[in-house]
This record gives C-alpha cells, sequence and structure tokens, in this order.
C-alpha cells in the first residue's frame, strides 16, 4: 500500500484543549485546507475523489491548528463513508498525524490510522465509520503497512516528544478503482470538527435569495371576477386528502463486516441504547411500526486471528420515510 507523506510546516494555533465540544467547518480555508482539487467541501461533509486509479491519484484534508507534542494527543477519529468499484482493502480514508522529529518544522514521520487494519480488513462499503486512537490500531511511519500493525500507546510513548506538524484524513495513494469518500467528521482530544455544515461559498447566493424574499412588489393586475361556488355551496375549495404512504417501517437485516483469513468471535449490535439479536454476522432490526426518521445501528464485531483479537466498529444507517 503506497500512501505518499505530504510534507508541512507548524501554523501558529492553541493547544485544543481536552473538552467535548462540536464545531461545525463551512470551508477547507484558515487552519484547513486540501491538498488538492480533488478533495471539496459540500453541504454533506468534505467530498474526496472519484478516483479512477486509487494508486495513482488520490488527496487529503488538513488541519494545521494544532500545536503540541504527540504526547499532547489525547485522542483522534474520523468519521466517513466510502465506496469502491472492488473489494480491495486498501480503498479506504485513512487518518494520519504528520509529525517534526528534528525540529526543522517540516513532516519527517506520520502515524497511520488504517481502518483496513494494515490489509486484514475490508471496511463495510456505504457505511458510516469511525475510526481512531481508540481502535488501538496504527503504524509508525510505514504507510505501506510492511512492518505490521502497533498500539496507539506504545507509538506515542516511542514518540512522545515529536512534534505534531498536521493532522489529516487522506484517500487514494494506495489501492482500488472508482474511489471515493465522504468525511463527515473529525475530532482531537474531543473537540468535533462537524464537516456537514452548509459551504459558506454558497453565502451570495443565500444572500441574493433573501433579497428576493423582501424585493419590490410588482405591479397590481387587476381584480379578477368572483368564481362561482362549489357543490357544496361554500368557498368553491375541494380538499383531496391523499394516504401517505410510509417506507422502511418493516423487518430489516444488516450485515457485520467480515475479516479477511480471520475467525469471528462475535457481533454486538445497538440501535438508539438496545441490543438487537444478532445470529452469526446478520442482524435483525425491527423497524416495524417506526416512526419518520433515521435509525442508526452501531455494530461492534471482534475477530480473532495468529493469536490476537481485532475490533472492528461501524454503523449502518437506517431510515424510514414517506413514499414520493
Amino acid at each position: 500500500m503506497n500512501k505518499i507523506i505530504i510534507a508541512g510546516s507548524i501554523f501558529g494555533a492553541l493547544l485544543i484543549p481536552s473538552v467535548a465540544s462540536a464545531q461545525p467547518v463551512q470551508s477547507l480555508s484558515g487552519d484547513w485546507s486540501a491538498s488538492n482539487s480533488t478533495v471539496a467541501k459540500t453541504a454533506d461533509g468534505v467530498h474526496f475523489g472519484t478516483y479512477a486509479d486509487g494508486g495513482a491519484v488520490g488527496g487529503s484534508a488538513i488541519y494545521k491548528g494544532f500545536t503540541g507534542k504527540l504526547a499532547d494527543v489525547t485522542d483522534f477519529k474520523f468519521q466517513f463513508t466510502y465506496n469502491q468499484a472492488g473489494e480491495l482493502t486498501g480503498a479506504t480514508p485513512y487518518g494520519r498525524i504528520w509529525l517534526d522529529n528534528d525540529q526543522d518544522g517540516k513532516a519527517d514521520a506520520t502515524v497511520m490510522f488504517d481502518p483496513s487494519l494494515g490489509g486484514l480488513v475490508t471496511p463495510l462499503k456505504g457505511a458510516t465509520l469511525t475510526f481512531g486512537t481508540a481502535d488501538d490500531s496504527v503504524r509508525y511511519d510505514d504507510d505501506k503497512g510492511n512492518s505490521g500493525q502497533l498500539s496507539w500507546a506504545e507509538v506515542k510513548a516511542a514518540h512522545a516528544d515529536a512534534r505534531v506538524v498536521q493532522i489529516g484524513v487522506s484517500q487514494g495513494y494506495s489501492m482500488g478503482t472508482d474511489l471515493s469518500a465522504m468525511l463527515k467528521s473529525m475530532t482531537i482530544n474531543g473537540h468535533s470538527f462537524e464537516f456537514n455544515a452548509p459551504s459558506d461559498s454558497n453565502g451570495a447566493a443565500s444572500v441574493e435569495g433573501k433579497q428576493g424574499l423582501n424585493g419590490i412588489n410588482g405591479i397590481n393586475g387587476n381584480d379578477g371576477q368572483n368564481g362561482h361556488d362549489g357543490a357544496n355551496g361554500k368557498d368553491g375549495v375541494t380538499t383531496i386528502i391523499r394516504e401517505t404512504k410510509i417506507v422502511g417501517n418493516t423487518m430489516r437485516t444488516v450485515t457485520a463486516p467480515t475479516m479477511r483469513g480471520a475467525k469471528l468471535v462475535s457481533v454486538k449490535a445497538t440501535m438508539r441504547g438496545k441490543k438487537l439479536p444478532a445470529t452469526g454476522r446478520k442482524i435483525q432490526v425491527n423497524l416495524t411500526g417506526k416512526t419518520v426518521g433515521n435509525y442508526n445501528v452501531s455494530i461492534i464485531t471482534k475477530f480473532r486471528k495468529h493469536g490476537k483479537t481485532f475490533t472492528v466498529n461501524s454503523t449502518r444507517n437506517l431510515s424510514v420515510h414517506t413514499a414520493r
């Protein structure tokens, strides 16, 4: 897996406090930037791709608003969805913390957060996934995955004094075809950056729309003649009652992810705090009679491979809606 390191310089800003908070990001500007034009802020999040050849091209969403050392990073995670034409492990987005070991202001190593765990698992396409320090599986200065996975604790301890240059999420420069992804949020030390905020590039259009609502009144036309009374002799208004059809409020089945060459240990799933029944990798979700809305299923899947236990966290988004 060949993932290119992008060098950068330290950007002066305050260390993010370890306090739970959320901040909408409306554009990739200021502390945020895109490595190239394949990465763009949209109303639904930061979009990557589409990359016809994931081994030849890619892009990154980069944050330079963190000043401190690796020891100062208490937690990091990113939430995303992705798609690819095939089933290759290295097609997912991946997080990185770029480090400056020699104090020259430039990145010379990275801590890699790879949801495929170095090629052991192919994350579920189209699902909302989260990966980060809590998954305790990282690589140090090894984008290709040659040395295997390490724990977050040991990497953090071994390189505690390395200064953080930038933090970000990338897709591409790895493998796969027709890759695309949507970055929904990124959290650093409890501070969540939410990307599903309206882009400020639409500001001018919003102002223009407001002016249209408050524009100059048009010239009055001649008053029309009164219409005839309706059949009921009242206001001449006919009310048509249509039956609203609800879609999706049935028994649904979702499937937990797989891990190549590993034995399934357990599957635990919850929806809105309630445990869901699971048989093997199949999870039953009873949406019978549920009202219109989104229903997110959180899945914790454990595997056993080469004497080690691996945990994969994923989310499936289900919805109940009205038919058009």
